[in-house]
């Protein structure tokens, strides 16, 4: 199953499970556009996934993966167990997160910084010797 085809069928699910119309989830988003997401004629932005799980009372987590479980054929449990599992197993289940992204220096200036920090080490230490 693709992941459009399951994000209509959640959305269509958690829609009549609620007895909410399109119009009544359209709030920053539009009644078209949800019935386009339905249709499986469109993909949603993170930000449009967001509006659309608050506007159904789920948290964006909640909502995305009852998606990929309903992709997997798999429980909304084992989708979140393993989820859980995955952020445990790299240590960021219960870590603190930036908020904001850091400007990361490309690889190749890193590799230069520390060869010259190794040569800069290595003149000190020619240095101190000829004393």
């Amino acid at each position: 199953m693709l992941l459009r085809q399951a994000y209509a069928a959640v959305l269509q699910l958690l829609r009549a499970r609620l007895d909410l119309s399109q119009h009544d989830i359209a709030q920053t988003v539009t009644q078209s556009h949800v019935s386009q997401l339905e249709a499986v004629k469109t993909s949603a932005t993170l930000e449009v996934s967001q509006e659309l799980a608050e506007a159904l009372n789920l948290h964006p987590v909640s909502f995305l993966a009852l998606v990929h479980a309903a992709q997997d054929q798999r429980s909304a449990r084992e989708i979140l167990r393993l989820a859980m599992e995955e952020l445990d197993a790299i240590e960021l289940l219960d870590a603190a997160l930036p908020i904001q992204p850091e400007k990361l220096s490309p690889p190749q200036t890193v590799a230069a910084d520390k060869k010259w920090e190794a040569v800069q080490e290595l003149k000190k230490k020619d240095t101190a010797k000829r004393r």
